[in-house]
């Protein structure tokens, strides 16, 4: 089984690490990584007005956009540790 836990580490040092209780009384190996997590730009440090997707999602009046069959592809493993 793999638990993906995201949780702080406060001034301290110290981590509390609350796990589901079926997992009680079991010997688990315990994995920590710093991963940092990349920021998400806003609109406005991309540099698009505040408002732009306001005014703009859903605005389309053309031709109806209509998508084509999918076809079958190769089957992908996207989870890779």
């Amino acid at each position: 089984m793999k638990l993906k836990i995201k949780s702080k580490v406060d001034a301290e040092g110290k981590l509390f690490l609350q796990l589901p209780q079926h997992l009680a009384n079991q010997e688990l190996v315990i994995i920590i990584s710093d991963v940092f997590e990349e920021k998400i730009p806003t609109p406005e440090e991309l540099r698009y007005a505040a408002d732009f997707f306001d005014k703009t999602a859903g605005k389309w009046e053309g031709k109806i956009l209509a998508r084509e069959n999918l076809v079958d592809c190769d089957q992908r493993i996207w989870d890779i540790e």
